[in-house]
């Protein structure tokens, strides 16, 4: 297949599988917190057990790659079978829709396993996709994941709000969406491992590349301060407008709305301009400028009040999202060589998933002692100390940092 045939064939594959995603998206957004807090009123263990689910997948992720090496498999059907694993799992809690624990294991299952694939996909993107449109052609793909997440977001909060026993209906949608989107990801090109011959398989041999990278040694601790602080605060914005607890106990579509549809219509507005900024301008700057948005929307989310604010909140951090989607899952193609990009991104998912265990922990604990203002406060503060260490870090830059970090960079060196 040529290249051109190839790029064409996973961009309208990544287009489809974009509608099942978005679904997926207001599972971890919004209603599989929502129906926690209102259906089965769970603890903060449990609830914070739904939201580390991704998490723990991103950290399983780093086994992948290795395990793939042994296999020897293509990466594409590998991809595929674990998104379909993870819909059967989540088709565990649409069949028993009753039974809490059942609802927790299977949907966070599910979850586990749609992210641990995650640097599967990003090397498919790596070898598909051309440097200099790679941004742009992910970009297109997440607006139409984002608009696919408004409409089934307006749509389930319409549901809930009409009659809150219908939620059933909502989990076999997510389950379906596992399979759907597998069906899609089987479809790619079917991409060969291709790595030296030398390549190690030691499940823990993706970390050396830590050591040995400088630049993304960097990255990832800025990524690491950055992400502590936003998953913290994002992790209690369903739970600080629904829990009763804490004053405000807004109405279930209300909630939607804010929460899911909000951020995610700023998502569909801006990916694609993000997408651009990703191809056209230095990895550091997109980054800095990212985490000041985030910053602004979780400030006037938590110390603005009224709907107003809320909103304003959910859309500066919706717009900040948009281009910290485009980020988070292409950055490494712009430091790795061609066959390392799936070890890279193992790597940045494992460290990813280690604070998204942490931080809704972390975020539970931290309202208990303080106020959701000073809550706020230190999580954004947090977020743009991130913003300040990659600054540093880009204005002593040696050139050859700012050759591989620069748009259309085709790294292949180490």
């Amino acid at each position: 297949m040529s290249e051109s045939a190839t790029t064409s064939r996973t961009f309208r594959n990544e287009l489809w599988r974009s509608l099942p995603s978005g679904v997926i998206d207001t599972l971890t957004a919004t209603f599989g917190m929502l129906i926690a807090v209102r259906v089965f009123h769970m603890g903060d263990a449990a609830k914070s057990l739904f939201l580390s689910a991704t998490s723990g997948g991103m950290v399983a992720s780093l086994f992948v790659v290795p395990l793939l090496l042994r296999a020897q498999s293509t990466i594409p059907r590998t991809a595929a079978k674990v998104q379909m694993l993870g819909g059967a799992c989540m088709a565990v809690s649409a069949a028993f829709p009753r039974d809490p624990l059942l609802y927790v294991a299977g949907l966070s299952l599910g979850l586990f396993c749609l992210s641990m694939q995650i640097p599967l996909m990003t090397q498919i993107y790596r070898i598909n996709y051309p440097a200099h449109v790679r941004g742009k052609l992910y970009a297109v793909t997440g607006v139409t994941r984002a608009a696919a997440a408004v409409c089934f977001g307006f749509a389930g909060g319409k549901m809930l709000g009409w009659q809150l026993d219908t939620y059933a209906w909502l989990l076999w949608g997510f389950s379906a969406s596992g399979f759907i989107s597998g069906f899609w990801t089987y479809g790619l090109p079917a991409t060969p491992w291709e790595a030296p011959e030398n390549s190690s398989t030691s499940l823990w041999s993706s970390m050396r590349w830590i050591r040995q990278d400088h630049d993304f040694r960097t990255l990832l601790i800025s990524w690491m301060l950055m992400g502590i602080g936003n998953l913290a605060a994002c992790s209690l914005f369903v739970e600080y407008l629904a829990n009763p607890r804490h004053g405000l106990n807004l109405p279930e579509f209300e909630v939607a709305w804010i929460t899911g549809v909000i951020p995610v219509l700023a998502r569909v507005l801006f990916s694609y301009p993000w997408g651009l900024a990703y191809d056209r301008f230095h990895l550091f700057t997109v980054r800095a400028v990212l985490n000041v948005f985030f910053a602004a929307g979780i400030l006037c989310f938590y110390l603005g009040h009224g709907p107003g604010w809320w909103s304003l909140g959910m859309g500066l951090w919706g717009m900040a999202n948009a281009g910290g989607n485009v980020t988070w899952a292409l950055w490494v193609t712009k430091l790795a060589p061609k066959h390392a990009v799936a070890e890279y991104m193992s790597v940045h998912t494992f460290l990813t998933g280690l604070r998204g265990l942490i931080a809704p922990s972390l975020g539970f604990a931290m309202v208990k002692v303080m106020s959701f203002d000073t809550f706020a406060i230190v999580c954004g503060l947090v977020i743009l100390s991130a913003s300040g260490f990659i600054t540093v870090r880009a204005r002593t830059s040696d050139p050859e940092t700012s050759k591989r970090l620069s748009p259309g960079a085709r790294p292949e060196r180490l």
